[in-house]
């Protein structure tokens, strides 16, 4: 079921995260590049200088043509991850890590035994990751200078005035076979048997059904059209006095709870919101640079560019005219 705080993060998260790598700098609409694939990743992973010491709680995890690869080089591996993929169970990610490290090492391997680094291609490449490094460290520390937590939470109220207001019902159902079977415990909710037994007896729906069929609460479009208008159209205890059809089945629904939909917290959305407002920040520093910069722009074929001209203004009556009028 989708929580208030996932349509949040939708409409935030729709206006852009983060900055990226300052690639676009200038563009109000420049794509945010999200993450690079794990197999981009490989050639990521630079040889130590020198071999650490290492201690007894970072043991061998591999090797690789009898060079040992430790635990603290796949965690390494991991920071180096998106930050989606960061934030899962480093032990889960683990397989997965000291694959595309054992991987990168043997790349490494193959790249410096035929002297890469002094490939022309190479060498392009590493003078453009170094004007965007450039770019982004400068703009990054620009950035700081303007961006301050009071801003974030500006930004953030900004954005809880501007939701659409709507309500969300907390409601609890009994999802069964056929409609005879609904009609059976709508029979046994009039006799006086508590909905929260008939569904942990009856209900099909086995991911609430151990809970009296809760869902929690849940907004006019979360749920399909039949279930939603049924539901919404109770009040506070009401249960439903015919079954209630939908692709599921038959459903027996009873409204627990009404209120308007909360905002969503603050700590829920601030990484998003923090993102955004750097972004906001970095568009606002580059127009000022622009316009401190003399800007010829021309077409494809690197002609001027002819602007449309205006439309002459129509000349006004004469007041004579328009006295004859």
């Amino acid at each position: 079921m989708k929580t208030f705080t996932a349509v949040a993060l939708a409409l935030l998260v729709g206006a852009g995260v983060g900055y990226g790598g300052y690639a676009m700098m200038g563009k109000t609409d420049a794509p945010v590049e999200m993450a690079q694939s794990v197999a981009d990743q490989v050639t990521n992973i630079e040889p130590a200088a020198e071999e650490k010491v290492r201690g007894s709680d970072d043991p061998v995890v591999a090797t690789v043509d009898g060079k040992p690869i430790y635990r603290t080089d796949v965690l390494s591996f991991i920071q180096s991850l998106p930050e989606q993929m960061k934030q899962a169970d480093p032990k889960a990610m683990f397989p997965m890590a000291v694959e595309q490290v054992i991987n990168g090492k043997i790349v490494d391997a193959k790249a410096m035994s035929a002297n890469i680094e002094s490939d022309p291609e190479f060498v392009k490449r590493m003078a453009d990751a170094k004007t965007q490094i450039m770019r982004g460290v400068f703009a990054e520390k620009e950035i700081n200078k303007q961006y301050t937590p009071e801003a974030v939470k500006k930004a953030y109220d900004d954005i809880v005035k501007s939701l659409p207001k709507s309500d969300e019902v907390n409601a609890r159902h009994i999802l069964v076979e056929t409609e005879a079977q609904a009609k059976d415990i709508i029979t046994k909710l009039d006799g006086g048997a508590k909905f929260e037994d008939l569904a942990k007896e009856f209900s099909k729906d086995q991911s609430n059904s151990g809970n009296g069929g809760d869902l929690g609460y849940f907004g006019q479009t979360d749920m399909v059209k039949e279930f939603s208008d049924a539901a919404f159209a109770l009040k506070a205890k009401e249960y439903t006095k015919t079954p209630v059809k939908t692709q599921f089945g038959f459903h027996v629904i009873q409204a627990l709870d009404k209120r308007p939909r909360p905002a969503p917290k603050l700590e829920d959305v601030k990484p998003q919101i923090e993102s955004q407002v750097k972004r906001d920040i970095l568009n606002k520093l580059v127009e000022g640079w622009r316009s401190g910069s003399t800007v010829e722009s021309f077409d494809y074929d690197g002609k001027p560019i002819v602007k449309a001209t205006e439309p002459a203004a129509t000349s006004p009556v004469p007041v004579e005219e328009k006295k004859a009028e």
